[in-house]
C-alpha cells in the first residue's frame, strides 16, 4: 500500500517502497554505525577554478564554448505510441539544425514570458498578503513601474535605484498601521526599488546560464512540463485562498509576538525534534509539523520573494553543473550516472527536482526530519519515477534512485565517506550555532575526500555590496529576522561560514550572491585518488538503514504546565 493514515491526516506509516523510491525513518538515536573522527583543520585558502570573479555573480566561462542554448521540451503531441519515437527524433534534428542565434532567440522570448507571468503573478499575491498580514500596503502600480523601468534599463548594474529615482511610493504606512511621513515613505520606497531592481537582475543572470547551456531550462517555466499545481486555475486558486486565509493567522502571532505556539502541542525531545526546532519560523501556522504546512510553504516563500526562490536556489546549478563534467570525465557516464548525491533538509524536495531534471541517473537520498515535508519530497519527485520520466523526455537511460530518509542533519544514519556530493538549501539560517558546527562536521564525514558540499542560504552583512547595495541589504537583515521570527538569524548573519566548513576540512572554491541569498561551493580535502569521484557500489536497498513505522511526536498533555513553559 502507498500508505496508511491517521484520523487526523497528519501522521502516515511506510514500510514499502514505490517504484525506485525507498522510505526509511531512523531517528537520531538510532544511528549506531560506527564513526571516524572528523579531523579538523585549519581554514583553508580559497581556490577558483574554471570560474572567473565578477562582484556579486560568477560568470562560467567553460559553458560558452561547449554547450548549446538550453532549450524548453517541446509540448507532447496526443501520439500513437509507434509514432512517439520518430516524432522525437525529427523534433531532435530540427533542433540541432536549428541556429544558435535563433535559438537564444527562442529561449529568451519564453524564459522572459515565463518569469514575466510569474514575476506579476507573485507581485498581485504580495499585495494582497501585504493587506492581509499586516497594516501596511502594497501600490501594486508603483512596484509594478519600477519593475517595468528596471526590465528597460539597458545598464540594470549600473544604475541602482536611488532617492531620486523613484517613479512613486511604494508604501505609505508601516506595517503597525502608522502613516509615513513624506522622506520616510520615499527612503522605504527606494529600498523597495532597489530590491526590485536585484530581482530583475538575478532574472537576467539565469537566462544568462540559459543561454550558455550549463543548465536546462528549467521545466516549473515550461507549460509542456510544469506541474498542475502552477497551471490548472483550480489548484492555483486553492493555494491562493489557503495562502491568504493563513495570513490572517500569521497576523496574529506576529502581533502577539507568538512564534513558539508549537510548544502548546509538541514537547522537545533530543532524540526526535530538537527544542530550537520547535519554532514557528516566519510565524507560519504549525511549524514543520503538518501537512498544510508542507501543502503551502512553496507557494508562501514564493510570495514572500515574488517568485525569485526557485531562481535563487538554481544560481548553485552552475556549480553543480561544473562538477557533474569533471565527475564524468573521470568516471564515464552522463546525466549523473554513478553519482551519489544527499540533499541535506530537502523540505518539500523542491531543489531537489530541478538537481534530477537535469541530472536524472545519479541516485539521490533526501533527508529531512519533518515526515509531512518528507511526504511531499516524495510526491514531487513522482515524475522521476523510472519509466514515467524516460517515456516523456525519450530518454534511453533510466533514472537513478531516490532515498527517503527522516533523521536530523546534526546526527545522519549513514557510513563514513559514502556520499560524492551534499546539497543544503536555506538550512543554517534557522540553526543555533552549536547545532550549525554539528551539522558541519556531519557534511565533512559523510561525503568522500574530494567530495562537494553545494550550500545555498540567506546572504549575509556585507554582502550587498557585491550588487551596489550594501545599505539596502544590511537594512534587510536588521528587519527580517523580527518581523518573520527567525531567532537564530541575527547570528547567522555574521557566521564566518569559510572558517566554520574551513575547521572541519572544506576548501572554498567559488560564491555567488544571488539577491537574499548566497551560493557557496566547498571541497572536502583529502588527495581523492581512491575515494573521490568513485560511486558506492551498494544499491538503494543495501544503505544500512533500518526502516521502522514513522511515529508522532510527543504530546503535550494540557495539564502539563512544566512541559508548556519549555
Amino acid at each position: 500500500p502507498r500508505s496508511s493514515r491517521n484520523a487526523n491526516d497528519s501522521c502516515y506509516r511506510r514500510r514499502t517502497s514505490r517504484g525506485r523510491i525507498t522510505y526509511a525513518h531512523a531517528a537520531m538515536s538510532a544511528a549506531t554505525l560506527p564513526r571516524a573522527p572528523v579531523p579538523r583543520f585549519a581554514t583553508a585558502p580559497r581556490v577558483r577554478r574554471t570560474t572567473r570573479a565578477i562582484p556579486g555573480r560568477t560568470v562560467f566561462t567553460r559553458a560558452k564554448a561547449s554547450l548549446s542554448p538550453s532549450m524548453p521540451l517541446a509540448p507532447e503531441l496526443p501520439l500513437p505510441d509507434f509514432l512517439k519515437r520518430p516524432f522525437r527524433d525529427v523534433t531532435e534534428r530540427l533542433e540541432k539544425a536549428f541556429p544558435v542565434d535563433a535559438k537564444k532567440q527562442v529561449l529568451r522570448a519564453q524564459y522572459t514570458t515565463a518569469v514575466g507571468v510569474r514575476l506579476a503573478f507573485f507581485l498581485s499575491q504580495g499585495v494582497l498578503s501585504s493587506r492581509v498580514s499586516g497594516s501596511s500596503t502594497i501600490d501594486g502600480a508603483a512596484a509594478a513601474a519600477a519593475i517595468v523601468k528596471a526590465v528597460l534599463d539597458t545598464e540594470p548594474r549600473a544604475k541602482i535605484p536611488d532617492k531620486d529615482s523613484n517613479l512613486g511610493n511604494i508604501v505609505r504606512n508601516a506595517a503597525d498601521g502608522r502613516e509615513l511621513s513624506p522622506d520616510e515613505a520615499a527612503e522605504v520606497s527606494q529600498f523597495l526599488n532597489q530590491h526590485l531592481t536585484c530581482i530583475v537582475n538575478l532574472f537576467r543572470d539565469e537566462l544568462q546560464h540559459l543561454e550558455n547551456g550549463v543548465y536546462k531550462f528549467p521545466y516549473d517555466l515550461n507549460p509542456a512540463t510544469t506541474p498542475k499545481t502552477q497551471w490548472n486555475p483550480l489548484e492555483v486558486f486553492s493555494l491562493s485562498t489557503e495562502t491568504l486565509t493563513d495570513q490572517g493567522f500569521v497576523r496574529e502571532r506576529r502581533s502577539a509576538k507568538n512564534g513558539q505556539d508549537l510548544l502548546n502541542d509538541f514537547s522537545p525531545d533530543p532524540n526526535r525534534y530538537p527544542a530550537y526546532y520547535l519554532q514557528n519560523f516566519h510565524y507560519q501556522t504549525d511549524g514543520w509539523l503538518s501537512t498544510r504546512s508542507a501543502r503551502l510553504y512553496d507557494f508562501q516563500v514564493e510570495t514572500l520573494f515574488l517568485g525569485s526562490a526557485d531562481t535563487m536556489r538554481r544560481q548553485v546549478l552552475p556549480y553543480v553543473s561544473e562538477w557533474m563534467r569533471e565527475f564524468h570525465d573521470k568516471n564515464g557516464g552522463e546525466n549523473g550516472a554513478g553519482a551519489e548525491f544527499l540533499d541535506v533538509a530537502s523540505g518539500t524536495g523542491r531543489f531537489l527536482t530541478f538537481l534530477r531534471d537535469n541530472w536524472p541517473c545519479a541516485n539521490y537520498t533526501a533527508l529531512e526530519l519533518s515526515p509531512y515535508y518528507l511526504e511531499a519530497t516524495r510526491v514531487n519527485n513522482e515524475r522521476f519515477i523510472s519509466g514515467k520520466d524516460e517515456e516523456r523526455t525519450g530518454s534511453k537511460q533510466k533514472n537513478g534512485s531516490l532515498t527517503l530518509v527522516e533523521a536530523n542533519c546534526e546526527n545522519m544514519p549513514f557510513p563514513d565517506a559514502k556520499f560524492d556530493a551534499v546539497s543544503n538549501v536555506y538550512l543554517f539560517h534557522e540553526m543555533p550555532p552549536a547545532a550549525r558546527r554539528a551539522a558541519a562536521a556531519e557534511y565533512a564525514r559523510v561525503l568522500k575526500p574530494g567530495g562537494k558540499l553545494f550550500f545555498v542560504d540567506s546572504a549575509q552583512v556585507g554582502d550587498g555590496k557585491f550588487l551596489g547595495m550594501e545599505k539596502a541589504f544590511d537594512q534587510a537583515l536588521e528587519r527580517f529576522p523580527a518581523f518573520n521570527h527567525e531567532p537564530y538569524y541575527k547570528d547567522y548573519s555574521v557566521c564566518d561560514l569559510e572558517k566554520l566548513f574551513g575547521e572541519f576540512g572544506f576548501v572554498l572554491e567559488s560564491s555567488t550572491v544571488a539577491w537574499v541569498s548566497k551560493c557557496w561551493c566547498f571541497t572536502k580535502a583529502g588527495n581523492g585518488t581512491e575515494n573521490a569521484g568513485a560511486s558506492s557500489q551498494a544499491s538503494v536497498s543495501e544503505v544500512p538503514v533500518t526502516p521502522r513505522e514513522v511515529v508522532l511526536p510527543t504530546l503535550v498533555d494540557s495539564n502539563d504546565a512544566s512541559a508548556k513553559a519549555r
